[in-house]
């Protein structure tokens, strides 16, 4: 029984790299597939006209908010329907699909055969014309990315609710709505905004809190779907950062770890992965708690400084704030422009210490260090306006994804990140209450990360406050000076150009390509760029030594690399990043072998003079 399928890609794709990455998860997930330049071709297969008539009109869906380019979809075969469970809950590029099967057999029963935890006009649909049945199916990601404007638009918990009402509405509903035009201002509805033609990135939990030099959600999906096709198994980043790959892992129902340096982002790991399962009641229930006691604690401070005696114990004396503000640097306290801020960040965080169950303390701390991250940059505006304002956004994000998952039905993956170092994650790693823990050798399925790009971004700098005020890295020099990438030159020694100069085993033991520029650079007298690059590859030979030593036997790993551009001689010299690192792995003492290697245009960095990001994707013997 031959079953038809049509794969529709979103019509926010725009570049051919990211065509490109929907062929790679699909063939992974699926199997053999074509591509269709454009809907309309999909028309002169017999068993798509079946629908074209008046009761259902395929060709008005298959136009519907078609991407540019020309590759409109994917097209292939089955020898008989198969489930699609994994497809509908995996796919990232694919906004919908369409499969077309000759059969007797009753549409109820075939959908509950092949997609069980299908909810009918929601996220599936289906149309029988003659001997011929059509199945529609709207994938995950759909809802997940546009659930960026419910939270955009969304200030309370009835509005959530009639919001994802009407985003399940969207694509089966609303087909014919006319939206406003791009440029309107004042009287867009939100389905004005599902129209939208771009990527949304900083849905649900991935907004929680700010971090520079994030992932794509959609592309970490993709290639970890490449990667990793299977329905379980335990998959890896160990450049962790703010936690987009784990937080997509963990809604594809997979299990994960990430390892990070920099405790803020494993704070960061921990709450974007584990609020998902948390009840959104409890955590409102707490939130009130806490701001109550924090507006009553700082009250009672502003007394205590103004001479006045309290008649009841305060929270938080007036000893203890003076003597941690005093422990805070001098750089720091100025990059704050109301300088009461700190008093009142400094209550807050030892009121958070108090909470007893850690999931929600964790949830506040983050709220917490976010607060700050925004009165560095805010002008005129009350701490404890802020506060509120932050913790009850990320609450209505929580409560937004219950919402959409009473119909999506996502099995949550298990989450662990840790902090260590990826140059040793036998012995350096620890949870966050300090334990140690050890990543076995051959203990992962695979990894999806994206390392520093070799000095381009100070991943540390706009964190310091939150990590000196929270006391998450008292001293953030040495947390500096440890992490991969640094661009600061005063952390790089002079025995780095030594040993360069020596052919030291460390230089000696480097790919000739990486050997090449480093010399190249330092003999243009860019000595600065050559020791910062030489440490670069150095810490990248150690981490793919770790990450080859816990991955499995022909497990895959996918490593996101840009490419630095220098200036020598009057001319611009590329400094191939990706290839350096594919050579590295290709070492014995390494062990993996290169499998596909993706490049793509970046559209708004020029930091490091950075143009290309290539996917390096490796394979273990």
């Amino acid at each position: 029984m031959v079953t038809h399928y049509f794969f529709k890609l979103f019509n926010s794709v725009k570049e051919q790299h990211e065509v490109d990455f929907a062929e790679l998860e699909l063939t992974s997930l699926f199997g053999k597939i074509e591509r269709v330049k454009n809907v309309t071709d999909i028309l002169d297969k017999d068993e798509f006209i079946a629908f074209t008539g008046n009761t259902f009109r395929i060709q008005d869906t298959l136009t519907h908010e078609l991407p540019y380019g020309e590759c409109h979809g994917f097209y292939g075969i089955k020898t008989e329907a198969q489930d699609v469970s994994d497809l509908v809950r995996r796919l990232a590029y694919i906004r919908e699909f369409f499969m077309v099967i000759k059969t007797e057999e009753e549409p109820e029963k075939l959908l509950s055969r092949i997609f069980p935890k299908g909810v009918l006009e929601k996220n599936v649909q289906y149309f029988r014309s003659g001997e011929y049945v059509l199945c529609r199916f709207i994938t995950h990601q759909y809802f997940l990315e546009k659930s960026q404007y419910i939270s955009k638009l969304s200030r309370n918990e009835k509005e959530v609710d009639r919001n994802v009402d009407s985003l399940f509405d969207f694509l089966t509903k609303k087909l014919y709505r006319i939206p406003a035009t791009a440029t309107m201002r004042v009287g867009k509805r939100l389905e004005d905004y599902f129209t939208i033609r771009e990527e949304p990135s900083l849905y649900l939990t991935h907004y929680m809190h700010p971090y520079k030099g994030r992932f794509h959600p959609k592309m970490v999906r993709a290639l970890l779907n490449y990667v990793y096709p299977k329905k379980q198994g335990l998959v890896m980043d160990n450049f962790a950062g703010c936690g987009t790959l784990l937080v997509e892992a963990t809604w594809m129902g997979l299990n994960n770890i990430g390892v990070e340096i920099n405790p803020l982002s494993v704070l960061m790991s921990k709450v974007k992965c584990h609020s998902l399962t948390l009840n959104p009641s409890q955590l409102k229930e707490e939130i009130t708690k806490f701001l109550k006691k924090v507006s009553s604690a700082i009250s009672s401070f502003e007394q205590q400084s103004a001479g006045f005696s309290l008649l009841i114990k305060p929270t938080c004396h007036l000893e203890t704030v003076e003597a941690q503000k005093q422990k805070i640097p001098t750089k720091i306290i100025r990059m704050f422009r109301n300088k009461k801020a700190i008093e009142k960040a400094i209550i807050s965080y030892e009121i958070v210490k108090l909470v007893p169950n850690e999931e929600i303390k964790n949830f506040l701390l983050l709220g917490l260090s976010g607060t700050i991250s925004d009165l560095t940059r805010r002008r005129s505006v009350e701490f404890i306006d802020v506060l509120k304002e932050r913790l009850m956004d990320l609450y209505l994000r929580v409560y937004l994804f219950e919402k959409l998952n009473a119909v999506l039905k996502i099995r949550i993956g298990h989450s662990e990140t840790y902090i260590g170092d990826t140059r040793n994650m036998k012995t350096s790693c620890k949870t966050w209450d300090g334990k140690k823990v050890e990543i076995e050798n051959g203990s992962i399925d695979a990894i999806v990360n994206s390392p520093p790009y070799s000095t381009a971004l100070d991943y540390v700098k706009n964190d310091l406050p939150q990590l000196t005020i929270l006391n998450l890295a008292p001293s953030f020099e040495k947390l500096e000076m440890n992490m991969i990438g640094n661009p600061k030159l005063k952390y790089y020694t002079n025995e780095l150009v030594d040993e360069i100069e020596t052919n030291h085993k460390d230089f000696q033991k480097l790919p000739t390509t990486a050997k090449t520029i480093i010399i190249r650079l330092l003999k243009n007298g860019r000595m600065k760029t050559s020791i910062r690059t030489y440490k670069f590859y150095k810490d990248m030979y150690e981490s793919l030594g770790e990450m080859s030593r816990v991955m499995k036997k022909g497990c895959k790993c996918a490593i996101v690399i840009g490419n630095n551009n220098y200036k020598l001689d009057s001319n611009y010299v590329e400094v191939k990043n990706d290839k350096v690192i594919w050579e590295i792995a290709e070492k014995e003492d390494i062990g993996l072998i290169r499998d596909i290697v993706i490049t793509r245009q970046l559209e708004k960095t020029r930091a490091g003079m950075i143009r290309y990001e290539s996917i390096v994707i490796l394979k273990k013997k």
